[in-house]
């Protein structure tokens, strides 16, 4: 008997174990849910528009919302100024009108910050590499060193074969 079949076996004995009381409390979770949501609406997705833009977008939707300001992060170094970088509940999302949104956004101040985080992270990768290659020349050095000593120590004399 394949696992298909199996399956099938006990999807019918589950099916038939359930009672109509049990299908008729479910049937009234199911639909007292999907009535509560019936006035939900789908939060705009403004991430990457200005701060007015978007403002004016939940301001349409009748959102309350919120403007947080992000701390300097390097992930933000590429990002242009008083644009929204993300918002929550995410756009798309289905809620309940009443739903409060956070719309994060980074103003000019923050972006130079984080420009000068992901220049010091280059730097600090660089001065990492370097210091890396510097370790290998070190290294190479070294043994070409202790082999041209060892070649020196080990260099075979001549035979004395004139006495």
């Amino acid at each position: 008997m394949g696992k298909l079949q199996i399956i099938g076996r006990l999807a019918r004995v589950a099916a038939s174990a359930v009672t109509p009381m049990a299908l008729d409390e479910a049937t009234k979770i199911i639909n007292n849910q999907l009535d509560k949501r019936k006035h939900y609406i789908k939060v705009p997705d403004v991430t990457s528009l200005p701060l007015d833009e978007a403002a004016k977008v939940l301001e349409q939707y009748e959102f309350n919302y919120a403007l947080v300001k992000l701390p300097a992060d390097i992930k933000y170094a590429d990002n242009d100024s008083n644009t929204v970088l993300r918002i929550l509940p995410k756009g798309g999302t289905t809620v309940d009108p009443t739903t409060f949104v956070k719309v994060y956004y980074a103003d000019v101040d923050t972006i130079e910050k984080s420009n000068t985080l992901f220049k010091d992270m280059v730097d600090q990768k660089i001065d990492k590499q370097e210091k890396h290659r510097q370790i290998v020349r070190n290294v190479a050095n070294k043994s070409k060193q202790v082999a041209a000593d060892v070649g020196n120590k080990i260099t075979p004399r001549k035979k004395n074969s004139d006495k």
